[in-house]
């Protein structure tokens, strides 16, 4: 098995599917993590300047926090059994990422009366839309999974970006519509790999 160690700040955001995914697959890795004032040094020798950075064996760096991901994912059993599950659960994992990118403007406002406004605007137009979608793709599978018979990298990129601090601010009224897929995030969560680690991880502020 190679040697992995993934370097990140020490907070989730664009590491923490990555460091799921290898704690689901019960695969040892660095989990090296830093603070800003460490970031410069650190940065000089990453590929791109960029983190999250994938080392394997100590001499291949592998940079782009999905693309990270999807490699883990496809080494470890986790990204679907054939060429259609996998580009499902990419397209899953894709919805996640344009997800995120709706939060940033509420997450990083400072007036907290204007980031309610904000939150529940993002949670009316972009959240709830989506999730009424994803859950009548989850009843049409029938597997209670996003893609196949069995757990994938989608279905934990869904539990890594519901149970993040910004998202657990909506409250679990956010899943009214999609039953079926809370029941998924609980059962990404049941996993014994990943249940030790959250509760054993470094508590960050996101």
């Amino acid at each position: 098995m190679p040697g992995y160690k993934l370097y990140y700040f020490n907070v989730r955001g664009r590491g923490e599917l990555s460091r799921l995914i290898l704690h689901c697959a019960g695969v040892p890795f660095e989990d090296f993590r830093f603070e800003g004032k460490d970031w410069p040094a650190i940065k000089l020798n990453m590929p791109f300047g960029q983190v999250p950075v994938l080392e394997i064996d100590g001499n291949k760096m592998l940079a782009q926090s999905h693309t990270v991901a999807r490699y883990l994912a496809r080494q470890h059993g986790l990204a679907g059994q054939n060429d259609w599950e996998q580009s499902q659960a990419d397209m899953y994992v894709d919805c996640i990422y344009d997800m995120h990118g709706t939060m940033r403007t509420p997450t990083w406002e400072t007036d907290p009366v204007k980031q309610k406004e904000l939150f529940d605007k993002v949670n009316e137009e972009t959240i709830q839309p989506h999730l009424e979608k994803v859950e009548q793709h989850i009843i049409k599978n029938g597997s209670g999974h996003l893609v196949g018979q069995g757990l994938t990298w989608a279905d934990i990129a869904y539990y890594a970006f519901f149970t993040t601090p910004i998202m657990t601010r909506l409250g679990g009224e956010v899943f009214t519509k999609a039953p079926h897929l809370k029941k998924l995030i609980e059962l990404v969560g049941s996993n014994p790999n990943i249940k030790k680690y959250v509760e054993t991880r470094p508590v960050t502020s996101g």
